[in-house]
């Protein structure tokens, strides 16, 4: 019991100090994410990404309009193994959204120290996020958040009952002029 509390107190800590990492000059924009922008067609990022893109039967979420079809896979964020599932918009059949998930099962805190190397990746490519949340329960809830015209990053964490949850979602900014 003492030893999960010690280590709830390091990672709690750990979440507070991520923000002081080197943080990088925020960029004026972002497009998507690496070779992923905006705008793209499934068989142009067929023709980007080649092997790495697995095709699966259509997912639909109608409430946002988009669906997913493509996934993206052998990615390495923050040094650590995710794949990304790349939802399109379900009128122009065009990128508009990219969630990434951690590959594999977690034990203890693994997707708490997931999270902070993840951060500490982002901070280095778009500087300090916009938005930052963390739980004052140590160890069981963070989100970030960086704004640009073109683009929104959300980075979460959740750890409920044992089970974590960590999500990265690029997602298409519905304000950025057209």
């Amino acid at each position: 019991m003492i030893r999960v509390s010690i280590r709830a107190l390091l990672l709690a800590f750990l979440f507070i100090c991520a923000g002081g990492a080197d943080a990088a000059q925020k960029p004026q924009d972002v497009f998507g994410w690496e070779k992923l922008k905006w705008g793209m067609t499934g068989d142009e990022i067929k023709a980007a990404y080649g092997k790495d893109i697995k095709v699966h039967k259509a997912r639909e979420d109608a409430g946002e309009g988009v669906y997913s079809d493509l996934e993206l896979t052998g990615l390495t964020i923050g040094g650590e193994p995710f794949r990304a599932s790349l939802w399109m918009g379900i009128g122009t059949k065009k990128l508009s959204k990219i969630v990434f998930v951690p590959k594999g099962e977690s034990e203890g805190y693994e997707r708490a120290e997931t999270f902070i190397k993840v951060e500490e990746n982002l901070v280095s490519k778009y500087g300090d996020p916009d938005v930052e949340e963390t739980s004052n329960d140590p160890g069981t809830s963070a989100e970030r958040k960086w704004m640009f015209p073109s683009t929104v990053i959300e980075l979460s964490y959740l750890r409920i009952e044992g089970t974590e949850l960590l999500l990265l979602v690029f997602s298409e900014n519905g304000k950025a002029a057209k």
